[in-house]
This record gives C-alpha cells, sequence and structure tokens, in this order.
C-alpha cells in the first residue's frame, strides 16, 4: 500500500493529473475487466481501489511524504466495481492519511463507494 500511496503522490505533484486513482492488488488476488468496463474481484484475498481528493502536503526526495484524504474500497472475491464511475457495491470504504511517511487509517465499513 505505501509505494501506491507514494506512486499517486508523485502522479499529482509531477502534473500529470490532479486526480490520479490506482487500483491495489496481491499475489493471491486478481481484477478481472470485463468489455464493458466493470472489475470483478477473484482470489483469496482484497483488492484495493484508491482514488486522491487532495494533493499531498509533502512530496519531496529524502522527507518522509505526507498525504492526506486518500478515498480507499476495498473488494473480496466476487466483489465488483465500475470503473467508468468508480463505483461498486459489497465492498468497505474507508480513508487513508499518510503523516510524515506514517500511514494511518478512518474505516467506514459497508459503504458504497
Amino acid at each position: 500500500m505505501g509505494r501506491t500511496i507514494a506512486f499517486l503522490a508523485r502522479v499529482v505533484q509531477d502534473g500529470w493529473t490532479s486526480a490520479p486513482r490506482a487500483i491495489g492488488i496481491d499475489e493471491r488476488t486478481a481484477v478481472l475487466v470485463d468489455a464493458d468496463g466493470r472489475a470483478s474481484v477473484v482470489g483469496s484475498s482484497a483488492a484495493y481501489f484508491l482514488s486522491v481528493n487532495e494533493p499531498p502536503k509533502v512530496c519531496r526526495s529524502g522527507i518522509p511524504l505526507t498525504f492526506h484524504n486518500i478515498s480507499v474500497y476495498r473488494l473480496r472475491a466476487g466483489g465488483q466495481v465500475a470503473l467508468s464511475t468508480w463505483k461498486g457495491s459489497g465492498g468497505d470504504s474507508y480513508s487513508l492519511s499518510v503523516d510524515e511517511g506514517v500511514i494511518h487509517s478512518s474505516q467506514a465499513r459497508g459503504a458504497i463507494y
């Protein structure tokens, strides 16, 4: 998760886009995408759909990252997300923040993202 968040921070910091998104998965999970853009999660773990809501506070080489209000939608096997709208159901929504390189979570279970 740390590398994915750092990548999102750099995408914003370097001006590629102000609203990047990312999908994080592990070696026990896959995200299958249908022709209509619906992503389905398969495997024995979860997939994480992240989106950025504001630019990083601190994103400089050699200085720990500070980056707040990163939206996360966690889906287990069988869950789906429409990639065109970045919305799904049946998963867990929460937000992450990074303060001086340490990730903190704020959970809100069962929400539709």
